[in-house]
C-alpha cells in the first residue's frame, strides 16, 4: 500500500476522469494540494466521494495573479471550516521570469503564518528558490512538511531536512539523465524522503508525453526507487508511511 504525497486529482477529475478509476487496493492516501481558490470545494468533495483523498489548502506561486486581494482572509476561513490536513501547495518559483518575486515572497510569508497560527504543516513547491525558501523558513523553526520534487544539492537537502522537512521524489528521478536527482534519492536518508506523482503532470519516463500521468503510476515509480535503494517493496512501503506520519501525524496507517 502506497501514499502520494502529492497529487492533482482536481486537474484529473475535470478531465472527465472518475475517482473509480485509481487503483484504491494499492494506494492507501492521496495527498491532493490546491493550486488556488478555485480548488477548494473540488478537493473536499472529492475526499466527500472517497475519504483516502485528502486535501491541503494554498496558493501555488504561480497562481497568483488571479487572487483577489481578500485571498489570505479567504484561505483562513477555508482553512477553519474544512480542516485540510497541510497548507499548501505554497512556495517560491523564480523560474519563470515574468512573475513577481516580491509578490511571491509575500503571499509565502502570509501562507507560512497561517501555517504555524493553525499548527499545520506545509507542502512547499520549490523552483530555482530553495536558498530563498530556506532563508524564510528560518523565522518558523517550527514548521514542518514535505518539499514536493526536490531537486537541489546535497547541501540544501541537508539544510531542509534538518528543519524536519522530507523531500518528495516522483517521476523525475527515473529518467537516466537525471544523475543529481538519483544519486540524492540514493543517498539521502531514507528517513527523509516521500514519493510522489505529481499527476496528471511530471511523467515518469515510462509513459508517453502526451498522456496525462496518474496516482496508478506511484507502485512503479515506488518499484524505480526500491530499485535505486536496494530496499524490498515491503519495508519501503511501511518506511515511507513512517516518514508521511512524522510530519503529518493525521494520516493514519490504512
Amino acid at each position: 500500500m502506497w501514499i502520494d504525497t502529492h497529487c492533482h486529482l482536481d486537474f484529473i477529475v475535470s478531465r472527465e476522469e472518475q475517482l473509480s478509476n485509481i487503483n484504491f487496493a494499492q494506494l492507501d492516501y492521496i495527498i491532493c494540494p490546491s493550486a488556488d481558490q478555485h480548488s477548494f470545494e473540488k478537493l473536499v468533495r472529492i475526499h466527500e466521494q472517497n475519504k483516502k483523498c485528502v486535501y491541503a489548502l494554498g496558493y501555488h506561486p504561480l497562481y497568483l495573479k488571479a487572487l483577489p486581494k481578500n485571498a489570505v482572509e479567504e484561505l483562513e476561513k477555508a482553512i477553519q471550516k474544512f480542516n485540510p490536513i497541510a497548507v499548501g501547495e505554497i512556495g517560491l518559483d523564480f523560474y519563470v521570469a515574468d512573475y513577481d518575486k516580491e509578490q511571491q515572497i509575500t503571499y509565502f510569508n502570509q501562507q507560512l503564518t497561517l501555517a504555524q497560527t493553525y499548527n499545520l504543516p506545509v507542502i512547499l513547491h520549490v523552483r530555482s528558490a530553495i536558498d530563498e525558501v530556506i532563508k524564510i523558513l528560518k523565522n518558523y523553526p517550527d514548521i514542518k512538511g514535505i518539499v514536493h520534487a526536490f531537486n537541489g544539492s546535497r547541501q540544501q537537502a541537508d539544510q531542509l531536512i534538518k528543519r524536519q522537512f522530507k523531500l518528495g521524489f516522483g517521476g523525475a528521478m527515473t529518467y537516466s539523465r537525471a544523475l543529481n536527482i538519483q544519486r540524492l534519492a540514493k543517498e539521502l536518508p531514507i528517513e527523509s524522503i516521500v514519493l510522489e506523482t505529481d499527476a496528471p503532470d511530471m511523467n515518469p519516463s515510462w509513459l508517453a508525453k502526451d498522456l496525462d500521468n496518474h496516482p496508478n503510476q506511484l507502485p512503479q515509480i515506488a518499484t524505480f526507487f526500491a530499485q535505486l535503494r536496494n530496499i524490498s517493496l515491503e519495508k519501503l512501503a511501511l518506511q515511507m508511511k513512517q516518514n508521511l506520519q512524522e510530519v503529518m501525524p493525521q494520516i493514519g496507517t490504512g
